[in-house]
């Protein structure tokens, strides 16, 4: 039975949403559900959160949950520079000597380099799984893994940023937890990859890393 759209009338496909003003608001009313669900799924059901998300059909939820990881990260790196500075005492000292602290400089460059990195780090762990351990799987699957691994990081990122306005010591462990565990749900997503064999598990991941830090380091080189 065909259905119509209640708005302006528009013959829909099963499942088709509208793209008319009352659709897309209908679209935004359902992206934010679901980001919620993941978040509060990564909390409380972390392993049954990425089964159910990684499809190739959430890549572009996946980028909106890396884009909220960059915005966070930027403003983690702002507060350190700012607490950083403060903590050493050259807050005051670069004020008098009217020196401008390259604050937004600093956040979008570090809002860029960490959402341009997610696709070098998947692109790379999608070639050594599909190409090396001939594991079936799709860039857009591999994409969805890595972002909604990154919400439990996005997390303690967040609670670092808070943090490091009361020690700087306490929001840099905050950060390292959240890498670990963000990095523990990475691993796990392996499984949802079409890879198996978890006797693979420590391979693909380590020459991922290695690779990926290679070509970070070559980056820096260049743009030194």
């Amino acid at each position: 039975m065909a259905k119509f759209c209640t708005n302006c009338g528009k013959e829909l496909k099963e499942g088709e949403v509208c793209d008319c003003s009352k659709g897309n608001e209908i679209m935004s009313n359902v992206i934010v559900q679901k980001m919620f669900g993941v978040f509060k799924g990564m909390i409380y059901s972390p392993i049954d959160t990425m089964k159910d998300f990684i499809k190739k059909s959430n890549f572009t939820l996946a980028m909106i949950l890396i884009g909220i990881l960059s915005v966070i990260s930027g403003l983690f790196v702002m507060a350190c520079l700012k607490n950083g500075l403060s903590s050493m005492g050259y807050y005051g000292a670069y004020n008098m000597l009217n020196v401008q602290i390259p604050y937004m400089k600093m956040f979008f460059t570090t809002l860029v380099v960490v959402f341009a990195s997610s696709f070098a780090y998947t692109g790379i762990l999608y070639l050594v799984n599909s190409q090396i351990f001939k594991r079936e799987s799709d860039f857009r699957e591999v994409y969805a893994m890595y972002g909604v691994s990154s919400v439990i990081l996005s997390l303690f990122l967040a609670l670092g940023t808070i943090l490091i306005f009361v020690n700087v010591t306490l929001g840099v462990v905050a950060v390292v937890l959240g890498s670990l565990l963000s990095n523990v749900y990475c691993y796990h997503g392996l499984k949802f990859l079409g890879t198996k064999d978890e006797n693979k598990y420590g391979y693909i991941y380590l020459i991922t890393y290695v690779v990926f830090l290679i070509f970070i380091y070559i980056l820096t080189k260049i743009f030194s």
